[in-house]
């Protein structure tokens, strides 16, 4: 109890730092310090991302060796380092790696899924990247009919889905996570799964497709657990810069176009997928 205290002390205190910071120019704050020092001295941003299996060339069979950035992350570190004037560097890297490569120095900030203060030794911006709703997708004519109905069952959701945690609270259900967003869809398909979770940007442009008429959305919606961007400890500077961008992305729906642009790709993806129009 006493060290959830202090932690609840370190989180608050940690917010309203940066809260104050942010109404302060970097330079009448920081002094000769400025965003992104190291990256700008060896002419690029290094950003950890989570990975994903690449592109497969046959439906079916997944090398799941073959990497590559997962595309909502590499988006935001792609228009961070084009306001920032640097050239991106995209790290694959799951959460623990991305800790250690921000601490040794290998990455600039990591964009895979941090909570916030998940690493004290970090700087976090303290605005969440992770935004929108959730919708569940059960067939149409199935058992299913309201949330209740999915308690013991399990339901298919891409790995690092942000609507994860909500839907299994709601439901009382298992998660079963898959390396990739089409993965959770070709696996719902299949009945490996009793309900499919998803952006609802994804779920809506799912259901325009011929193939997904048989099933429907359950009522209400899900919220994102909050995820957020972390730099180099001490990085104060370059954690307010993420700052004013994430808000910037706020003010201007730019997270909501980026999520649109991930919903078209993966449901075109998935289009490819049950027309078997991968090379083989």
């Amino acid at each position: 109890m006493r060290g959830s205290s202090r932690w609840m002390r370190w989180f608050a205190a940690s917010v309203m730092a940066c809260v104050a910071l942010s109404s302060v120019p970097w330079r009448d704050r920081f002094g000769a310090d400025r965003p992104f020092a190291a990256a700008v001295a060896r002419g690029a941003l290094i950003v950890a991302v989570p990975s994903r299996p690449a592109p497969m060339l046959n439906v079916g069979r997944v090398d799941h060796f073959a990497r590559a950035p997962d595309g909502f992350a590499a988006a935001l570190a792609d228009d961070i380092g084009r306001r920032a004037g640097l050239r991106v560097v995209l790290l694959p890297a799951d959460e623990r790696d991305a800790r250690e490569a921000l601490r040794s120095g290998r990455a600039d900030i990591a964009i895979a899924g941090l909570a916030f203060g998940a690493d004290r030794a970090l700087s976090y911006a303290p605005s969440a990247y992770t935004s929108g709703r959730g919708v569940a997708l059960v067939l149409r004519h199935g058992k299913v009919r309201e949330w209740r109905d999915l308690s013991g069952a399990s339901i298919c959701v891409s790995r690092g889905s942000p609507f994860a945690r909500d839907a299994a609270r709601r439901a009382h259900a298992s998660v079963h996570d898959y390396d990739r967003p089409l993965d959770a869809l070709l696996a719902f398909q299949a009945g490996e799964c009793a309900a499919l979770v998803d952006d609802e940007y994804v779920i809506r442009k799912l259901l325009r497709q011929p193939d997904w008429a048989y099933y429907r959305t359950l009522p209400g919606t899900l919220g994102a657990a909050p995820a957020f961007v972390a730099t180099r400890g001490g990085d104060f500077a370059s954690a307010l810069f993420i700052e004013n961008v994430l808000q910037d992305w706020r003010r201007q729906r730019w997270l909501t176009a980026a999520r649109e642009d991930q919903a078209t790709q993966l449901a075109f993806e998935m289009f490819n997928a049950q027309n078997d129009l991968y090379c083989h």
